[in-house]
């Protein structure tokens, strides 16, 4: 996510039940605002069965790391049988650390035990064992240079010693905006490789996006070695076996141009594109994309948020496979983060999405089909939602949704399960 825009809020208390842990003074006592829960949201989940206890609406954990949060994902990060949080801040707005949040005994920290030591701007992450030394390690995004919008970013890779993070990245690739970055193994040999969305497209021109490959040594080479056919603005990107070959394809989300998503043949990834989003459905602004079979038909479909800041929709879109057409919308102003998870355990894949200044809300899947309505929503609804993700912190029935949020000072969030 990117923006000019600032706002600013009066000093209220933050959505806090009974937090995981941390004291209960508001994010705002460290310097900034947090914005107040507000809203009468819905409460009915449309008489469903729940496999799990419903998600309370209200945030249990805030955190008190001070900055933009932007990237986030959960990991088992000191190998411990428990998921940790990971998140990265800074954005567009000013250079932020990368943090983890240990879970200890089902309670993520509320302050950052682990606190990267040059701060940066920061985008989107992903984690995954790049050395093979079975820890997890961490990939970031970095989308801007120190001259912000005049000097490009590049890509940071923060090693695992033994369940800690290295304090500095020890491989870093430097020459273009990158928003989001994914791990996947593109040639099947063992190590992961790492595909990077690149573009800025406030200030700067259309750049390619690229695949480096992982030395299974924790780096990923000196060059990248495929880029996209034409230079564009990507704002994110991930890996599937779009056409069930045994191979990972890659997927883009587009600004000013369609989706695409590039075949891999045999480790080799096609030259061109095998689909792109209609110029019809357009125009695109895509933010956060999110794949998984929705309509349980066997074919991989995508979700893309469309952002609407710089002319695109305001909507979060499925184009559904094997041919992807767009065969689901839902009204999103300034759409952003976007995940496809089972939320509710009936083994189906539900939409969870956000926006800039709203809430996070759940469309149920039933049959097959999304609902044109959410079936929850957090109370705070002027979250501006950078990132989401999914997992079972507390060890209680259910995982446990997290979001990223990039007003200063509010803290990330947690929302936990009910009483079982």
């Amino acid at each position: 996510m990117w923006m000019f825009i600032v706002i600013a809020c009066g000093e209220v208390e933050p959505d806090r039940a009974q937090p995981l842990s941390g004291p209960e003074a508001s994010v705002a006592d460290s310097g900034g605002a947090a914005p107040s829960d507000s809203g009468d949201l819905p409460q009915d989940t449309g008489g469903l069965d729940l496999s799990w206890p419903e998600l309370e609406r209200t945030a249990v954990w805030v955190s008190e790391h001070a900055g933009y949060g932007t990237g986030g994902a959960f990991a088992d990060m000191d190998a411990d049988g428990d998921v940790d949080l990971v998140v990265a801040h800074g954005n567009d707005m000013e250079p932020g650390r990368l943090t983890v949040f240990d879970n200890r005994e089902g309670e993520l920290e509320a302050e950052a035990s682990w606190v990267s030591r040059d701060p940066a701007y920061y985008g989107h992450l992903d984690v995954g064992d790049v050395n093979n030394d079975g820890y997890i390690d961490v990939v970031v995004s970095r989308f801007l240079g120190a001259g912000r919008f005049e000097e490009p970013g590049g890509i940071e890779v923060f090693i695992n010693r033994g369940g800690v993070l290295e304090e500095t990245p020890s491989w870093v690739v430097s020459g273009f905006f990158s928003f989001s970055l994914a791990l996947g193994d593109m040639d099947r040999d063992g190590s992961l490789d790492l595909a990077v969305a690149v573009g800025e497209s406030y200030e700067n021109e259309p750049d390619f996006s690229r695949i480096f490959l992982g030395d299974g040594e924790g780096g990923f080479g000196e060059a990248a070695v495929w880029f996209t056919d034409a230079p564009g603005y990507s704002f994110d990107v991930d890996w599937a076996d779009f056409d069930g070959d045994g191979w990972l394809d890659v997927a883009f989300a587009n600004q000013q141009d369609g989706h695409t998503i590039y075949q891999n043949r045999e480790g080799i990834m096609s030259a061109l594109p095998i689909w792109k989003a209609a110029d019809a459905d357009g125009p695109y602004e895509g933010n956060t994309l999110a794949i998984g079979d929705v309509d349980g038909d066997g074919t991989l479909d995508l979700a893309v948020s469309d952002n609407d800041q710089l002319g695109g929709v305001g909507e979060v879109r499925l184009w559904c496979g094997p041919d992807w057409e767009l065969c689901h919308t839902v009204p999103q102003p300034y759409a952003s983060a976007v995940a496809l998870l089972d939320w509710d355990g009936d083994e189906d894949l539900d939409l969870v999405y956000g926006g800039w200044w709203s809430a996070v809300s759940i469309l149920e899947n039933r049959g097959g089909r999304l609902g044109s309505s959410p079936v929850w929503q957090s109370t705070k609804t002027d979250i501006v939602v950078e990132a989401l993700d999914w997992a079972e912190v507390d060890g209680w029935p259910g995982p446990e949704l997290m979001v990223t949020d990039w007003t200063k000072n509010s803290g990330n969030r947690l929302w936990a399960r009910g009483d079982p």
